[in-house]
């Protein structure tokens, strides 16, 4: 019984997990330019990732058209090494040119993460 119930425990956990919502989960070679962009960059079976999914969802469906990009470094490998991703989670801002203007490393809070939006432009209201 007891196995039972660890493994419906596991297997709730596996379908909530990494629920971006409207988050797109994109390759970094595939994220358009032309305005402020936040990319955060994670990993499949990183906690802090996992922890910053549904913070990040509700900010994309406060605010649909601000663009926010998630990057699963197990499917684009090169996307991160190109963009000197160490750390993860690590959220990187683009200008409008696709330049890196930010750099945010670990674990964030959705206040936190407002506050980043508001401060790189990349927030749509």
């Amino acid at each position: 019984m007891l196995k039972k119930i660890v493994l419906l425990c596991l297997l709730t956990l596996l379908v909530f997990a990494y629920d971006f919502g409207n988050v797109p989960t994109v390759k970094v070679v595939d994220i358009p330019k032309g305005k402020p962009t936040m990319i955060v960059f994670g990993k499949t079976k990183c906690i802090w990732c996992e922890h910053m999914a549904p913070y990040l969802k509700e900010i994309k469906e406060k605010y649909p058209k601000t663009p926010i990009y998630y990057i699963n470094t197990d499917k684009d490998v090169l996307g991160g090494i190109n963009s000197n991703v160490e750390v993860l989670p690590t959220t990187i801002f683009w200008d409008e040119e696709g330049k890196e203007v930010g750099r945010e490393l670990g674990y964030l809070l959705p206040e936190k993460i407002m506050e980043l939006l508001e401060q790189y432009n990349v927030l749509v209201k």
